[in-house]
């Protein structure tokens, strides 16, 4: 934005100079369905409207949104055929999902430790080779035959990983209830 001074024409002679504000020409919003959910805009399937240059720039060569046609009128009753088809779909996932956490979290109960043997560095507890989620996670797959997700491993020691000899809690989170496993570190 920019300030303009002129000089008031003679009908207003009490002020001697006038001051006009300018703007960037700003082109109007139009109307976009996303294809999927963008932060800050809106979710799947919806139709919204944004600036031409979010849309040209960024939404549309990445695939997150289409063009509408303004000839053609947007189809509702067929969108809510079919959205109550996907939402009877994604409650099924959803029930599927829950039973899947629940028995996860059941077996996990069940591992209450794991032993693992680690070379230790000479007059000291601590370890050459510290363990990792991904040990965690290759021996729970390996003795009990578990899926666990990378991220819903937490330690209770900092750096996350365990870097010193001796028993230690990690935490396992599944939905929002959560698995207490000891870890045994033994020397080699």
């Amino acid at each position: 934005m920019s300030f303009i001074l002129r000089s008031c024409p003679k009908a207003f002679v009490a002020c001697s100079t006038q001051i006009i504000k300018r703007q960037a020409h700003k082109k109007a919003n139009i109307q976009v369905k996303l294809n999927q959910f963008v932060d800050g805009i809106g979710l799947e399937g919806e139709v919204v409207a944004v600036r031409p240059g979010l849309m040209r720039n960024i939404l549309y060569p990445t695939g997150k949104a289409t063009y509408i046609d303004k000839r053609e009128p947007v189809v509702e009753e067929g969108l809510s055929a079919s959205n109550q088809k996907s939402d009877a779909e994604k409650l099924m996932i959803q029930q599927a999902n829950m039973e899947k956490k629940k028995e996860l979290l059941g077996h996990l109960e069940g591992v209450r430790e794991l032993q693992f043997n680690r070379a230790v560095v000479p007059n000291t507890d601590n370890t050459f080779g510290s363990v990792t989620a991904e040990d965690l996670i290759h021996k729970l797959k390996e003795e009990f035959g578990l899926d666990v997700d990378k991220s819903a491993i937490e330690f209770k020691s900092e750096g996350g990983r365990i870097k010193s000899l001796g028993n230690h809690q990690i935490l396992v989170q599944i939905g929002q209830k959560t698995a207490e496993i000891n870890v045994v570190v033994n020397s080699v």
